[in-house]
């Protein structure tokens, strides 16, 4: 046996190769990619391993302070021979198929090991052999000695280990880089890589089965929180669409090159890269995965994953969102209609015939593969179809199209698949908030998603004018968010409260006769509150009844004893009625004391109206009068009716450029100048065409109502009635939704850069805010 290997080039550029710019969690996913390597050479599943797994073992923070540190990557796979072991840590080779591995060894091997550390040793042994071999690449001592050949050193395996046939490779990185190491063993470093490896190796942990543990703990699989493939949303174009749709799509075989990694052209006869024909194969070419809707939206956890070889290269892609034109210009199209709450589509693609960066963190968007990706997925045609109509293209029938066809707008209710709440309102904050983060957390009562499901029947209901009982879409599923049903510390003994199944009839123990305790449990708001405070932590659980018995003397009452807080209220007594206060505001009002009592802390410290505020901000956003978010909410709105004329003012073209006043023409010449370098007669055309609404300003935007009423009302955006209104009421309800939205437009544009926030601004802030959300409940 040799007693040493040649590991070309020299030492000095090993070094510097520790120079090129790999982030510390990557240094260790190229170790943990040829780990899952040679559990891919035993045919997946772990092959002859029963549990197949990767260790990493990393220094305490006084070790690295020492320079005493030790970091290593351990795998049970089979192991590597002499042979294997020297193309293994040789710099600039690969004996690794570039398309169907993960790793590629020698050149991201030495580029990973030299920036973690200047001394490096990789151990390995096979089921049948009675020793480990290794090879010791330490730096200063080669460069010292003026060689390229690392020393073979070999070990005799433990008892225990020829009596376990024990078998696999060990990468041991020692004399660490600190600054570079130290973000992989401490803090919110430490964390953020256990969390990120979750998501780059989740979907190939779930596939092979293989385990990793990260310094002691297991890393959690990544798992996107989407909507069961079993539900669907009706459409007029493609009927019910499933919330998640499969893909796979094989494309002919081409000619690839072994020695280049790149894909030939029919045409061509030898790589175009080497000018070689002895490295040409036939290559497979599959594209798979799935696209599906996230239960909730997010404003940037929305995309695509893309994955090479079960390997996350790029999370959360959001470039098949958009059109790219004839002349190469990309229009987004996704999101649009929901920009205050974000997206909410997102998927798995494995794009393996796609070359990747050599730091294995995006594809190249320029390679003609990725042409194929972008047509399968997302189809050649925007996926507005109004504007392909306009374009002359056929209509976008993609996996893409037909998700976007179902689910882009946020309507709450069945109709989009959409949570809300008992108003028939969208909820994406507060009860969602906490559903999401139980998920994530791995609560196994929440994996499923029933329970966001029934926000959804809920808000169904609301919409059809029901408050209770069944419907067609399976029923008021019980709701409890705080604990475990049955243990109910707001039900006292002899009490029916009806909610479990809202039928209101009494049931056994019931007082009063035959007549049912008018008691039905809300809940929305029965659920378990919790804060912060700088002692500690306090967690109140609230059980909140609505009282049906409209004659009680109190609006509401509460019962506060520890940790426990029983709500009951009155929707219907006057003290409701005759003011704008809710039983929310009631609630939180209460809730906010009994916390800072429960907290010991001073008013001083914590004032009650603070607490209130926390909790709103925290539960219930959506009561606050946050100027930022009604400012994006408002400008969200405008956004979506720009989206709309701007497909449907074609349909009634030509337009008669008189409709327009001279100072709204100039504004769209300046802006079509900037935008395209239109002309005159671009922007004539572009007038004449209806093509124009892009380049309109927020304010005639919303006059746009008045010149053609019937393109946004009768249900085509607004609810609002118009065509069969008598004559003297139509410009009433077009007055009266145009006055709206000037609201809506004041709010987006100047409703929170106004200077002096004094007494008539808030006075106008008030109505503008209260016309926006009476605009809202018109949408559509």
């Amino acid at each position: 046996m040799n007693n040493s290997l040649d590991i070309t080039p020299s030492p000095r550029v090993l070094r510097m190769l520790g120079q090129i710019d790999f982030a510390p969690w990557q240094c260790l996913a190229e170790l943990i990619d040829n780990s899952i390597d040679a559990f891919l050479d035993l045919g997946g599943n772990g092959g002859a391993v029963p549990n197949p797994r990767i260790t990493i073992a990393l220094p305490t923070d006084s070790e690295l302070r020492e320079a005493a540190g030790r970091l290593s990557v351990k795998d049970n796979g089979p192991g590597l021979i002499l042979e294997q072991l020297e193309n293994a840590v040789r710099a600039g080779y690969s004996g690794n198929d570039p398309v169907e591995k993960m790793g590629l060894f020698g050149m991201g091997f030495n580029i990973s090991t030299a920036r973690l550390g200047r001394r490096t040793e990789v151990w390995t042994t096979t089921a049948d052999a009675e020793e480990w071999v290794g090879i010791i690449i330490d730096f200063e001592e080669l460069e010292r000695a003026q060689t390229f050949r690392a020393p073979v050193v070999t070990r005799k395996k433990s008892q225990i280990e020829l009596e376990t046939n024990a078998h696999g490779t060990e990468v041991c990185v020692t004399k660490l880089e600190a600054t570079r190491t130290r973000p992989l063993i401490w803090g919110a470093g430490k964390a953020n890589t256990k969390q990120r490896l979750g998501k780059v190796y989740g979907r190939v942990m779930n596939t092979l089965g293989i385990s990793i543990l990260y310094d002691g703990d297991s890393i959690k699989p990544w798992r996107h929180c989407t909507w069961d493939a079993q539900r669907t949303v009706p459409t007029a174009e493609f009927g019910n669409v499933p919330a998640r749709i499969e893909i796979f799509e094989e494309l002919p075989s081409r000619k690839f090159c072994n020695t280049c990694w790149v894909w030939l052209s029919e045409a061509d006869g030898e790589c175009p890269a080497c000018g070689e024909r002895g490295s040409l194969i036939d290559r497979k070419r599959c594209l798979k995965g799935w696209i599906g809707v996230q239960r909730y939206f997010d404003k940037d956890h929305y995309g695509f994953d893309l994955i090479r070889n079960g390997r996350v290269i790029e999370n959360l892609d959001k470039s098949l969102f958009s059109f790219r034109d004839a002349q190469g210009g990309d229009t987004p199209e996704y999101v649009l209609d929901t920009i205050h709450w974000g997206g909410r589509i997102v998927g798995e693609l494995e794009v393996d015939f796609v070359r990747v960066s050599h730091q294995k963190d995006s594809f190249d968007k320029l390679d003609p593969e990725w042409k194929h990706v972008v047509e399968l997925v997302r189809g050649n045609a925007p996926l507005r179809p109004r504007i392909a109509q306009r374009m002359g293209l056929a209509q976008n029938t993609s996996p893409l199209g037909r998700l976007y066809a179902g689910y882009k707008a946020g309507h709450a209710g069945l109709k989009e698949l959409v949570p809300g709440d008992s108003t028939g309102r969208g909820i994406n904050a507060g009860i969602i908030k906490e559903l999401v983060d139980r998920f994530y957390s791995g609560e196994d009562e929440y994996q499923s998603d029933e329970k966001w499901y029934e926000l959804v029947l809920r808000a169904e209901r609301a919409l059809r004018g029901e408050s209770s009982g069944d419907d067609e879409a399976g029923g008021d599923l019980p709701m409890d968010l705080g604990g475990d049903e049955g243990s109910d510390p707001g039900q006292t003994q002899g009490e029916t409260v009806i909610g479990g199944d809202e039928t209101g009839e009494s049931g056994e123990g019931s007082t009063g006769g035959g007549t049912a305790e008018l008691y039905t449990r809300d809940k929305e708001l029965t659920r378990t509150f919790e804060l912060d405070f700088e002692r500690d932590s306090i967690a109140v659980e609230v059980v909140a009844r609505r009282v049906e018995d409209a004659s009680t003397p109190q609006p509401f009452s509460v019962e506060a004893s520890g940790f426990t807080f029983k709500f009951d209220y009155n929707p219907r007594h006057d003290f409701f009625e005759e003011s704008l206060d809710t039983p929310v505001d009631c609630l939180l009002t209460d809730l906010a004391q009994h916390f800072l009592a429960l907290s010991a802390e001073s008013p001083r410290n914590y004032p009650v109206s603070i607490i209130e505020r926390q909790l709103r901000k925290k539960y219930f956003p959506e009561s606050l009068t946050n100027i930022t978010l009604v400012a994006d909410t408002a400008e969200a709105l405008l956004a979506e009716l720009r989206e709309h004329v701007d497909e449907v003012l074609p349909d009634i073209a030509p337009i008669d450029a008189s409709a327009i006043d001279d100072d709204t023409l100039g504004k769209i010449k300046r802006r079509a100048l900037q935008a395209d370098l239109g002309d005159d007669e671009f922007v004539n055309d572009t007038i004449k065409t209806g093509k124009f609404a892009r380049y309109v300003e927020n304010r005639f935007l919303v006059s746009l109502i008045g010149l053609w009423p019937t393109l946004v009302m009768d249900g085509n955006f607004f609810s609002n009635p118009y065509s069969n209104l008598a004559d003297d009421l139509k410009a009433e309800a077009v007055a009266m939704l145009v006055n709206g939205m000037e609201d809506v437009r004041w709010l987006a544009e100047e409703g929170s850069d106004a200077i002096s926030k004094d007494t008539a601004w808030r006075l106008r802030y008030g109505r503008a805010l209260a016309s926006m959300r009476l605009v809202q409940s018109w949408r559509s």
